[in-house]
């Protein structure tokens, strides 16, 4: 494997298959070929897909509107 990755707009793949598309790894593997490897005319090799949670923009959402305070208690 040439262990290329890359990122997926997960709306973008909503709105082109459709909501009621299955989203197990079965349903989607079939759908994605690494295109390095398609050019270097390898076979087609098995796709993996990683759920990785947008970490950052939780964060940022979590901590919109905070303001540091610098008073002490007690």
């Amino acid at each position: 494997m040439c262990c290329r990755s890359t990122k997926l707009d997960i709306q973008a793949l909503i709105d082109r298959l459709g909501r009621d598309h299955g989203s197990m790894h079965d349903d989607l593997v079939g759908l994605f070929v690494c295109s390095n490897c398609k050019a270097a005319g390898r076979d087609r090799r098995q796709v993996f897909f990683t759920c990785i949670p947008d970490y950052e923009g939780q964060q940022r959402a979590r901590n919109r509107g905070w303001k540091p305070t610098f008073e002490r208690g007690g």
